[in-house]
């Protein structure tokens, strides 16, 4: 039992507050005590038990301490946002996908709406990039070609025969009349020449 005298009180009171202040740095804990035991010095015991009401709970004042030492408390760190890699969408028209639709609407797609198909095929042709400039032409304009030369040759073997020079007897050569053959072969060499693109993408790598 606590003796109700004034030295009692006060060495009480600053017992247990050393207590409380354990875990406070040693200077931080010696200048409260300190000060803490300046202001008890010299009361009766009315002024002193007074005073402690006063000063309070010595565990409450610890704490209080404690939040106001620097580093005390846990360290809270809060992480910057780190800037995700923005990955690059590469442009459909280096993808593979994007190949082998153009070379099919080249192929077929003039069956399915003549011409316009046929234009669609060409425009996505020479948008991918997994071909070369050279390759894209020669699919493009060879049917053509080879139809025009051949119905050139048709034409003119067929002229001469009017003329009387006997050419047409030639059976390896077509005659005016066989024109729609020729056409026809035109035709053909249309999705022969998207199949020869896809035959050339073999093997590439999109860019």
């Amino acid at each position: 039992m606590i003796e109700n005298t004034p030295e009692a009180l006060r060495e009480d009171y600053l017992a247990r507050l050393e207590a409380a202040m354990r875990d406070l740095p040693h200077g931080v804990a010696a200048d409260i005590r300190g000060g803490i035991a300046e202001e008890l010095a010299g009361l009766d015991t009315e002024e002193m038990a007074v005073r402690i009401a006063q000063l309070g709970d010595p565990r409450e004042i610890a704490r209080e301490a404690q939040r106001e030492v620097p580093g005390s408390g846990p360290d809270i760190v809060v992480a910057a946002p780190s800037a995700a890699p923005v990955r690059r969408r590469r442009p459909a028209t280096t993808t593979r996908g994007f190949a082998i639709t153009a070379a099919l609407t080249l192929s077929f797609g003039g069956f399915l709406a003549p011409v316009l198909g046929w234009i669609v095929g060409v425009a996505r042709v020479t948008s991918a990039s997994l071909w070369k400039r050279w390759e894209k032409l020669l699919a493009i304009v060879a049917p053509f070609v080879v139809t025009g030369l051949s119905l050139l040759i048709a034409s003119l073997f067929s002229g001469g025969d009017a003329a009387g020079t006997g050419a047409a007897d030639n059976p390896l050569m077509p005659g005016l009349g066989e024109w729609h053959l020729l056409i026809l072969l035109g035709l053909l060499l249309i999705p022969a020449s998207g199949l020869w693109l896809l035959w050339r993408m073999r093997g590439r790598d999109p860019r």
